[in-house]
């Protein structure tokens, strides 16, 4: 009994290393009429390699055919060779802008410049408490993005809350559908100080077991039984979609949470 319910361990897990995809349809009246912006969110990827040169996830991507490709932190890591995150840039640069937001892994790893050097190579726009206007399909929208807090380790000043205030306040006069990427899903009640329409994060690994009516077992920063696990979640006119990352770690295997590739639709209200 012993040998099967080991064998049933085993299987189970090696279910969840596949990349699922996991796509949201949301409304807007800030669109034009009959248009559609496609966004691809990948998240928490920690450099792990799926597939020869990272193929499995570069097919994907290119097979979604994205207008717009979001990095919601920890793509990197600070222990893992950034061999898988290079691959990964390599192979989807050139299929649609790809903006980018910092983890607190990039943070631990004492290598943000050599990170950073690596992103503009692939020319990744790095948000770092800033935010840019963009055309996508007749679209103009607007897309922020803020750094992960752990920044405070390298700058003893930095308080994300403040830097927030300074850049993105001017935006609730700007009437223009609004993204914000921020690697922690658990601060929201910061984010919804300000007129977002839409929140793309990470940072929970989906809270690496699900089971049953338990959308996640543990997630950092939030403990056991996180309220923002993964999914899609709203709050008023806010919406916000947690990836459950990409990442895999056999000392902490997922458990009926396979890693996550996210695909937002973001449609004009008809």
């Amino acid at each position: 009994m012993s040998v099967l319910l080991i064998v049933v361990f085993v299987s189970i897990i090696a279910s969840c290393n596949s990349i699922s995809t996991q796509t949201y349809n949301i409304e807007t009246p800030l669109l034009n009429a009959q248009s559609s912006i496609k966004i691809v969110l990948i998240s928490d990827l920690h450099s792990t390699i799926h597939g020869k040169d990272q193929t499995i996830l570069i097919d994907k991507i290119k097979n979604i055919n994205p207008d717009l490709i979001v990095l919601s932190g920890d793509i990197f890591d600070d222990e893992v060779p950034m061999t898988g995150t290079q691959l990964l840039l390599a192979g989807i640069s050139g299929i649609a802008p790809i903006y980018y937001v910092t983890g607190n892994h990039e943070y631990w790893s004492n290598n943000i410049q050599a990170i950073m050097d690596e992103l503009a190579l692939y020319e990744v726009t790095i948000l770092s408490d800033s935010y840019t206007i963009i055309e996508i399909n007749n679209n103009e929208i607007i897309i922020a993005g803020i750094e992960d807090p752990d920044k405070r380790f390298y700058e003893t000043t930095y308080n994300q809350n403040d830097s927030m205030e300074n850049a993105f306040r001017e935006l609730d006069e700007i009437q223009l559908f609004k993204i914000l990427i921020a690697h922690r899903p658990e601060l929201i009640e910061n984010y919804k100080r300000f007129s977002f329409d839409l929140v793309l994060s990470g940072h929970t690994h989906g809270g690496q077991v699900r089971f049953l009516f338990i959308n996640g077992l543990f997630a950092p920063n939030q403990g056991f039984f996180p309220k923002y696990a993964g999914g899609l979640y709203t709050h008023e006119n806010l919406t916000h979609i947690i990836s459950r990352g990409l990442s895999i770690n056999p000392r902490l295997p997922r458990i009926f949470n396979p890693p996550e590739l996210v695909v937002i639709i973001i449609e004009a209200n008809p």
